[in-house]
């Protein structure tokens, strides 16, 4: 009897895109196709967002690991300047421009409404807040 049980399926980005929001789907397609290119068997180590962009760690075997590093920095790089709600150009900041608090890469438009809590992400899915702020 195998005690280990099954083994786990390889995760790739198109199986974690909805942990963020919509904003960042194409930046995260095309990174994906980019890793494709260097290690089509790339595995997601770690996934997220954090102080305002995307975190992501992969690991190949036989991968050119200087390749995946650059196009995954450069992707994280991206996503600062990518509004995570709607794809639009943008930036890190925080809710009202405080000095501290939660930072997302956001434009200008969704920052006053995000600052005024009437946007939310959940589930990869942007959600209105009417009557808010």
């Amino acid at each position: 009897m195998d005690e280990q049980g099954p083994a786990a399926v390889p995760v790739q980005i198109p199986d974690r895109a909805h942990a963020v929001g919509p904003g960042w789907r194409e930046l995260l397609m095309r990174l994906h196709e980019q890793l494709c290119g260097v290690a089509p068997g790339y595995v997601l180590t770690g996934f997220k967002e954090k102080l305002g962009g995307l975190r992501i760690q992969v690991e190949a075997e036989g991968g050119d690991l200087v390749a995946l590093r650059g196009v995954v920095a450069s992707a994280e790089a991206e996503s600062l300047r990518t509004c995570e709600f709607c794809g639009a150009p943008g930036g890190v900041r925080a809710r009202g421009d405080a000095p501290f608090g939660w930072r997302k890469a956001v434009c200008e438009g969704c920052h006053n409404r995000w600052s005024a809590h009437q946007l939310i992400i959940v589930h990869g899915v942007v959600r209105e807040r009417p009557g808010r702020g």
